[in-house]
């Protein structure tokens, strides 16, 4: 087993920021660069074990960003406490706490926070998400539904 050195380490925290902005600002194919091709994106809610999503491959990521990324944004991930939870080179994984605010007319709004459970893997490209598992400890419905 080898230990993740500083540089893969910082390009994987990298890695999730760029997942942030990309969402944030609407770009998809930045969004799906972020995973490896047969990446996997998965959500569930706390406490439950039923998944409430779960995206798989380029091609259901794409169509995942294509249609949620209008709809919800403007947004913004606020994403923080990033740490290492295993750190052999070969199976890295990750955890980071996530809150997600969404821009409303009077003001902005948490729609979601939980905490992101990552693993990773390195190709060509560099190091990209194989799973992401988000456990989210709640949704805000909009405003305009209340």
């Amino acid at each position: 087993m080898t230990d993740l050195d500083v540089d893969d380490r910082f390009a994987i925290q990298q890695t999730t920021g760029r997942y942030a902005h990309a969402y944030d600002t609407g770009d998809v194919e930045g969004f799906v660069g972020v995973f490896t091709e047969d990446g996997i994106f998965e959500v569930v809610l706390v406490d439950q074990h039923d998944q409430l999503a779960l995206f798989r491959g380029a091609a259901e990521l794409r169509d995942f960003a294509e249609s949620g990324m209008p709809r919800v944004n403007p947004v913004l991930h606020h994403v923080c406490g990033f740490v290492f939870d295993e750190t052999d080179a070969d199976a890295p994984r990750t955890r980071a706490t996530v809150v997600v605010t969404k821009q409303y007319p009077d003001g902005p709004t948490v729609v979601t926070h939980g905490t992101y459970f990552d693993r990773w893997r390195k190709t060509e490209a560099g190091w990209r998400i194989a799973h992401r598992r988000y456990v989210a400890l709640g949704y805000r419905t909009s405003p305009e539904t209340q």
